[in-house]
This record gives structure tokens, sequence and C-alpha cells, in this order.
């Protein structure tokens, strides 16, 4: 599994794949309560389980896929390798875990108090900043097992990504910054300032990126520059049009894009070739 793989898989989550996750952290969970990491809640089984299923359902619901699509966006780990780059997404993750679960900690002490009395519980848990670091490399090693888990799962369960899944998957880093509503229908590009005009069969819609960080970003997809300030997918073209050394491009939404010179041919062998 490639890291862009990995980032996409936790981008686009559906209720399926969401079920199957949760059944994995109940047994994950399971096996926390038999094992007892980091000597918590020792004569409370049903505490740890509750505490363990609670800390890894929040971690892989919410704090996963909020940090991929934030990664995927940026680009912040294009430069990592595989695996650098899937546990740096980890512990990016479980940066705000931490701070999460610590508030469940003070939260869950302050009911059970509320309810049982001070005399019945362990004393509350009060963490300084290596409290917090301590609890920040718990979270870290239980939540890279999981994310194991979770992949084992995704290959044994899912394969390997096939071609028609890569297909699938082409110039997903930049259809990931058009909003909703333009769906993922990419037509054309048109260069505005440090703005690019991205044009859908939905509708169209400003993007604040550098027009060479977009063209880098749909290096898979099936399309091509046809002038200095163009982009267009080459299943939005319906026909290319010359009229003595000019050439212009109709496509699907009834628009015309120039052809520039120095992409004349290219586009000519592209288009006319297929």
């Amino acid at each position: 599994m490639t890291l862009q793989a990995f980032l996409n898989y936790w981008c686009s989550l559906d209720w399926k794949h969401q079920l199957r996750h949760l059944a994995q952290y109940l047994l994950i969970a399971l096996l926390l309560v038999l094992v007892v990491p980091f000597g918590m809640f020792p004569e409370q089984p049903l505490v740890r389980l509750s505490y363990w299923f609670s800390v890894l359902s929040i971690f892989g619901m919410a704090m996963m896929p909020m940090t991929a699509r934030i990664i995927r966006s940026t680009g912040a780990f294009d430069d990592f390798s595989r695996w650098s780059g899937i546990i740096g997404c980890v512990l990016f993750a479980t940066i705000p875990m931490t701070f999460v679960v610590h508030a469940i900690e003070h939260w869950g002490w302050s009911l059970a108090a509320a309810r049982m009395g001070n005399g019945q519980l362990p004393p509350s848990v009060s963490r300084d900043v290596a409290g917090m670091m301590q609890l920040f490399s718990q979270l870290t090693a239980i939540n890279l097992f999981a994310i194991g888990v979770n992949s084992f799962f995704i290959i044994a369960l899912d394969g390997l990504p096939t071609e028609s899944k890569k297909k699938q998957l082409a110039g997903i880093r930049f259809l990931s910054r058009l909003p909703d509503h333009l769906g993922a229908d990419l037509l054309y590009l048109q260069m505005e300032d440090h703005y690019l005009r991205a044009t859908t069969a939905s509708g169209t819609g400003l993007i604040l990126i550098r027009f060479r960080d977009a063209l880098n970003e749909l290096s898979d997809y099936e399309g091509m520059q046809v002038h200095r300030s163009w982009w267009v997918a080459r299943n939005a073209v319906t026909r290319l049009n010359k009229q003595g050394r000019k050439i212009e491009l109709l496509m699907k939404d009834g628009s015309i894009i120039p052809v520039s010179a120095a992409y004349r041919k290219e586009v000519e062998d592209q288009l006319l070739g297929a």
C-alpha cells in the first residue's frame, strides 16, 4: 500500500468500512483488556474495555480521516517514503488525540466521583508536561498497532489496488480541492492570476493554487495542457477545429478553448492520433 493509497483510503471511508473498523477496534480493545497495557485499571476489565474501545473509535472514526484530508490537501508528506509517511500520519493524528483522551479521563473520573464518591475511586489523573508526553507515547504505540491491524484487513479483504482502482484515483489530490457542489467530472482549467478557474460538468469555481502545482497533481489524469493558461481533460473534448494554423477545442459544455502554437503538435498527436 502506497502512502497516497493510504491517505485516499482514510479520506473516503463509507459506512461499511466504518462498521468494519468498529469491529476491529472492539477486537483490539478485548485484547488490551487481557494484556492490561500500562497498568491501566487492573481490577476493572469493563472500564478497560470501555476506555480502549472509546479511544480507538475516536481515533479511527474522527482523527485519522481528518488528518488524512489535511495531509493530502496540503501535500505536507509528499516527500516522505511510504512507511515514514504512514507513521507520520499516525503521530500527527495522535497529537490532538492526546488532549482528547486527557479530557475524557478527567471528565470520566469527575462523573464517576459524582456517582460513587471519591473514596471508591483511584486518585484522579493529574498530568503535567511529562505526563502528557507519556500519554502521547502510550497512545502512539496503541494507534500504530491499530493502524497495522486496519492495514492488514484492508489488504486481506480489498486486495492491493487494481488498474481500475488506480484509474479512479487518478488526480484525486487535485479533485479533493474542488468544492463538493462541483463534483469530480473535471472538464478544463483556466489560470486567473494566482487562482485557477476549475470547470466541471456541474459548474465552475475558483481555487487558490498555482497552475504549475495543479498540473503536477493532475499528472496521472487523462488530460493535457493546451495553452499557457489552459488545461483540458481529454474526454471533455468533443471536437478539434482547425482554421489554417489556428486550432480550437470544442468542449462538452460548449466552450471553445484556444490551442497555442507551442502545444499544437502535442494536441494533434493526442487527439487526432487517438
